[in-house]
């Protein structure tokens, strides 16, 4: 084999931190997008395979896949990524195939459950002694009322497995209870599904007291590339995604992700979600998710080559020993961040101003690769337009 190229399954915001990571190293990457409108296809460092969903035709792309490494790791090497959940499952279901052409990080069943399935990743968390927020399952409407009498309030309603959940009821993360009216209230509501979905208690304060760890970690389970950012602001607001994010120094706070992930044998990339709580002076982990996340475009911008180390484990090179510091930088989701700012009145218009200042990265805009600009805006009108018109 005379090179090495990467596929990547996902072609939403999320895939274009990884797709921009490799291109400006020089790999060729292909991508497959869910769906057409996809903004990371229309990447410079993308080329086109197609656009099929996981959860809908699996047959399908398992099919597009094999034909494509049949043909093409006669002569490349290929490493395969996930941008999504949807995606790992997808890889993890069909290893035994793809590996016959393809490299991608272990995708062990246990710790594949451990952290899709939220119910279990708790109970992981107080086996190994990790701080989370006190969680519990929900066996019913009598269960329920059991909860909801010995529950600390604000607490929310979530689900056991938010991938499959996404497919279902929408994109939500969790409903929000303020006391027990409203959280019974959302029971009945929600009583249909009740077997799905978990009650947590939440950490008190704002996005700011959000931090993140990225690493790759390596087939011995050593960690590369770690990167700390702090959140300064997400959507939708409390329970949603990054849309303004900052580099952070937390002493300590890596080692506990380190700890956790190399007992439990980790090897990939990872997005690790921890919340301070001030009363406690304590970090609660909130969730790992066993890929990259979207905010992954700042991990490069502060100097970090998490991503290509991966790349090179993957495709059997070796990794630099070296070791970067971060540079202080800030990565923005413009549109939803304007959507956090309108929704939060918390944020006056000075202040988010001064959270602008700095350094900054983009999530759609990059000098270098303006195609995912034109084609989110593109695809925001065309939706606009769509519903005018009905």
């Amino acid at each position: 084999m005379n090179e090495s190229a990467a596929v990547v399954l996902g072609m939403g915001p999320t895939a274009l931190g990884l797709v921009r990571a490799l291109g400006r190293k020089d790999v060729k990457v292909f991508g497959i997008g869910l769906n057409r409108f996809e903004v990371s296809l229309s990447s410079r460092y993308c080329q086109r395979l197609g656009a099929i969903d996981p959860r809908y035709q699996p047959e399908r792309l398992l099919a597009l896949l094999l034909d494509f490494g049949r043909e093409y790791s006669r002569h490349t090497k290929l490493v395969l990524y996930p941008s999504g959940d949807e995606c790992v499952v997808f890889i993890a279901e069909n290893h035994k195939e793809l590996s016959r052409y393809y490299a991608f990080s272990k995708l062990n069943p246990d710790i594949l459950e451990l952290f899709l399935n939220k119910w279990r990743f708790y109970e992981a968390c107080i086996e190994h002694g990790l701080p989370a927020p006190t969680t519990f399952r929900i066996d019913g409407e009598d269960g329920l009322k059991e909860i909801a009498a010995k529950v600390h309030f604000p607490c929310i309603m979530k689900p056991i497995y938010y991938h499959r959940w996404a497919m279902k009821e929408g994109l939500n993360k969790a409903v929000y209870c303020r006391d027990i009216s409203e959280l019974l209230d959302s029971g009945r509501r929600l009583s249909d599904n009740l077997a799905e979905l978990i009650i947590q208690e939440v950490i008190q304060g704002g996005e700011d007291n959000i931090y993140v760890v990225a690493a790759y970690f390596d087939h011995n389970s050593t960690p590369h590339g770690i990167f700390i950012g702090q959140k300064i602001r997400q959507y939708p607001v409390g329970f949603g995604t990054t849309t303004l994010i900052r580099t952070a120094e937390v002493p300590g706070l890596a080692e506990i992700a380190v700890k956790f992930l190399q007992k439990v044998r980790y090897q990939g990339l990872v997005d690790v979600e921890f919340k301070y709580d001030r009363r406690t002076d304590s970090y609660y982990i909130i969730e790992i998710n066993p890929r990259l996340g979207r905010w992954y475009g700042i991990v490069e911008a502060a100097g970090h080559d998490t991503v290509y180390y991966s790349y090179l484990d993957l495709s059997d090179q070796p990794i630099p020993k070296h070791f970067s510091k971060s540079r202080q930088v800030k990565w923005v989701f413009v549109i939803r961040d304007v959507l956090s700012v309108v929704n939060n009145n918390l944020w006056g218009f000075s202040n988010v101003i001064r959270s602008y200042a700095g350094t900054k990265t983009w999530c759609i805009w990059a000098r270098d690769d303006i195609g995912p600009f034109f084609a989110y805006f593109g695809e925001i009108i065309s939706k606009g337009l769509k519903r005018l018109s009905q």
